[in-house]
């Protein structure tokens, strides 16, 4: 038996409510278009002819466009990682910002490929928050569809959006020591499942000491600055441990007790330190000035609020989502982070 639904079509809807087809379809495709009166109309007239709405599918064949963006977390992660991730909800707020501008769907597509290398998720853009190869990006380039990559070069004709990480984490650093720190411990983020690495001064610090190849700007970024005032980030006690790791603040503050300021490649790590300096009954910034990578809410709600560098984070979810409803030609945007001071950082104790 054929579908009541599959044998009502719009048109018929619009005649019986004695309106044109393109106010029906508004009316279920764009209903703020349509004056409240006439919309009762037209959803009347539905109801009545047993009318359940467009035929997405057909909607499908008709413009070739699902209407839809999907990001793409880091690899490996899965959705509920990545929603779990307080720097990923921002960045999907400044997407979600621009889809809602365009009346498009936003799609979360899990970081753990399929088996061709590519992704599920029936869209018509994909925005790759973090890339290690072109391998994760060819599949939706074959596709054809708009992509764009973030912190990644991948050729000039994919559109990128890259913030200056090193600039980032000097300012960090410079912030510090124009207070007058000059006695330092670093945590570093582990990307990977795995126990938490302590690196005492002197010890070698292969690449992947800093994590990824963004994490290893900010260690650049930092060995810049310290640089300028005569200090060997090789000297520097460093920790590094994945974001929940509830461990990973005490293992730096035992393996730098001295230090009078810590710089942290993780603003959630820069929150669990001054959790860790208060159980120790140290006071922050008095004891110890605290500084964190990437600004969201919670690290203005903190006791004390934390000093961050906001990589602008919902900007630039927002830019490249931009990217993707432009279908233009590639482009590839830099931004600048800012150091925003709060109250975890001072001058030293003299």
């Amino acid at each position: 038996m054929q579908d009541k639904n599959a044998m009502v079509r719009l048109i018929d809807v619009a005649r019986a409510a004695g309106v044109s087809q393109g106010t029906a379809s508004n009316t279920f495709n764009n209903p703020t278009l349509v004056r409240p009166a006439l919309r009762e109309k037209v959803e009347a007239a539905a109801r009545a002819l047993g009318y359940g709405g467009p035929d997405l599918r057909g909607s499908l064949l008709r413009t070739g466009k699902f209407n839809a963006v999907a990001v793409r977390p880091p690899s490996q992660w899965t959705i509920a990682e990545s929603l779990r991730n307080p720097v990923f909800s921002e960045f999907l707020l400044g997407v979600g910002s621009v889809c809602d501008a365009n009346g498009a769907d936003l799609v979360v597509s899990s970081g753990r490929l399929d088996a061709s290398g590519g992704t599920k998720a029936l869209v018509d853009g994909m925005i790759f928050l973090r890339v290690e190869h072109m391998a994760e990006v060819e599949p939706a380039r074959l596709r054809r569809m708009p992509v764009v990559v973030m912190d990644f070069d991948a050729g000039s004709e994919i559109s990128s959006v890259h913030v200056d990480t090193r600039i980032g984490a000097r300012e960090a650093a410079r912030h510090l020591l124009d207070l007058g720190h000059r006695r330092f411990g670093i945590m570093s983020f582990l990307r990977d499942p795995g126990a938490a690495r302590v690196f005492p001064p002197g010890t070698a610090r292969p690449p992947a000491a800093a994590g990824t190849v963004v994490d290893q700007q900010k260690y650049l970024g930092y060995a810049d600055a310290l640089a300028e005032v005569g200090l060997d980030i090789a000297a520097i006690p460093m920790v590094q441990a994945e974001v929940n790791d509830a461990r990973a603040a005490g293992l730096l503050l035992d393996a730098a007790p001295q230090a009078t300021a810590i710089l942290s490649m993780s603003v959630m790590q820069g929150i669990a330190l001054l959790g860790e300096a208060r159980r120790r009954g140290l006071s922050v910034p008095r004891d110890l000035s605290v500084v964190a990578y990437n600004d969201i809410e919670a690290a203005t709600r903190c006791d004390p609020p934390l000093s961050t560098v906001d990589s602008l984070t919902r900007e630039r979810g927002a830019l490249a989502a931009k990217l993707i409803f432009e279908r233009g030609p590639a482009r590839h945007e830099r931004l600048t982070p800012r150091l925003v001071v709060r109250a975890s950082t001072a001058s030293p104790r003299t």
